[in-house]
């Protein structure tokens, strides 16, 4: 969430705005492994998991469609 709020300071600027949503990017996919680490060593239940899993699968499409197209959102 902090690298959206500092990609959405930077939107004046596409070049910035893409590249910090792209580290965001990356620390969703990040976030991802780790809920599977959580899964298996019994910190969540399956459904917790899944649940989890499908809300950051929403944030990942969000964020690749911003990547996109970015024009949509710079100042």
């Amino acid at each position: 969430v902090a690298n959206i709020a500092e990609a959405w300071r930077k939107r004046k600027y596409i070049k910035s705005f893409v590249c910090k949503l792209i580290d965001s990017y990356g620390e969703e996919g990040e976030t991802e492994v780790w809920l599977d680490m959580s899964l298996d060593c019994g910190y969540l239940t399956k459904e917790k998991h899944l649940y989890l899993l499908e809300k950051y699968e929403e944030v990942s499409k969000m964020l690749h469609s911003m990547i996109n197209r970015p024009e949509k959102f710079c100042i």
